[in-house]
């Protein structure tokens, strides 16, 4: 691997790391996102606390610092396109989930993995979209809907790559266990609060923050 490859996933993890909800939220609304709503940097709390018009240009570029790092390294470096991508991608990922901007805080990489995932796995990204959008609309829950995402990332490639008999990617598929896991980790006291009856639809004014 070159010196100029290689050097595209530190560069992934500093694009990954730029807190597009929490600058968007300071500059644009005049609110610290980290203490308002949530407590959580992404789209969904922006969203909440600031509307779409703000919240919707943070999720396209939450998604977009995923999947342009993947593109870029897939398109610049054709002979590496094996594995750079999606080093690019998980680095990306843990940018987003650890900024160094924020401390080394962040997000819960919902958004940022799909755009990693909308490039190397399309058709699983699809199903884990349908499962999201499904859980959301029925439960009113936004959390309900990523948990649920999380769990079908893994499964939804495995299965398609047996159906439309592909070679198997073993790289890709077990970082949609890595990323699945992680966005269930940073999930649990959404999951906790969802048990207990106590998580809030996504249409409330009022949340619980995010204890990590």
């Amino acid at each position: 691997m070159s010196f100029e490859s290689f050097a595209t996933i530190p560069a992934s993890f500093v694009l990954g790391s730029v807190p597009f909800g929490f600058l968007m939220a300071k500059f644009l609304g005049g609110i610290d996102i980290r203490k308002e709503g949530s407590g959580n940097i992404g789209a969904t709390n922006v969203t909440r606390l600031l509307g779409w018009k703000i919240g919707f240009p943070v999720l396209l570029l939450d998604i977009a610092k995923g999947a342009l790092p993947v593109l870029l390294a897939k398109y610049l470096f054709p002979d590496r396109a094996d594995i750079l991508p999606l080093l690019c991608g998980i680095s990306a990922v843990l940018g987003h989930i650890f900024s160094p901007f924020l401390k080394f805080k962040g997000g819960k990489g919902v958004a940022t993995s799909f755009g990693v995932f909308a490039v190397l796995a399309p058709g699983s990204i699809l199903i884990t979209l349908i499962v999201f959008l499904s859980l959301k609309k029925i439960f009113g829950f936004v959390s309900l809907g990523s948990i649920g995402g999380a769990i079908a990332l893994p499964i939804s490639y495995y299965s398609l790559s047996l159906i439309e008999g592909k070679d198997f990617n073993t790289p890709i598929f077990w970082a949609t266990v890595c990323v699945s896991l992680t966005i269930l980790f940073l999930h649990r006291t959404n999951l906790i609060r969802l048990v207990k009856g106590k998580e809030f639809t996504s249409d409330k004014e009022k949340y619980h923050r995010d204890e990590e």
